[in-house]
């Protein structure tokens, strides 16, 4: 009677323990795209590096978006956005709570101009 019980709150505890990893991983993803931008001014390499830097997510690839606000030119701000979500570890939870998403977006300011 107590071991479904105990099976549940430790899923749920290893849950939360990937959601932070999942989240550590998503804010230093964004970094890593946001520095890599600044240094080359390339939407390509920022991306790539974002994606590198994520390659420990579990589940799909997360959404990379490279903006530009004030523009190219040198001291302006790139900003590196990442959006992931979350796989659950339960199969079919997915139909009984929305997954959770999470988002990182980092500013630096570019060293090169285009």
């Amino acid at each position: 009677m107590i071991l479904p019980v105990l099976l549940l709150v430790t899923a749920a505890v290893c849950q939360v323990a990937m959601g932070l990893n999942c989240y550590l991983i998503v804010m230093g993803a964004s970094r890593e795209g946001a520095r890599r931008c600044a240094e080359t001014n390339d939407t390509t390499a920022a991306r790539d590096a974002a994606l590198k830097a994520s390659s420990g997510l579990p589940g799909e690839k997360p959404v990379i978006d490279v903006s530009f606000p004030e523009g190219r030119g040198r001291g302006k701000p790139a900003r590196v956005t990442v959006t992931y979500k979350m796989p659950f570890l339960l199969p079919g939870l997915d139909r009984l709570v929305p997954r959770a998403s999470f988002a990182a977006s980092t500013c630096m300011a570019l060293e090169r101009a285009q």
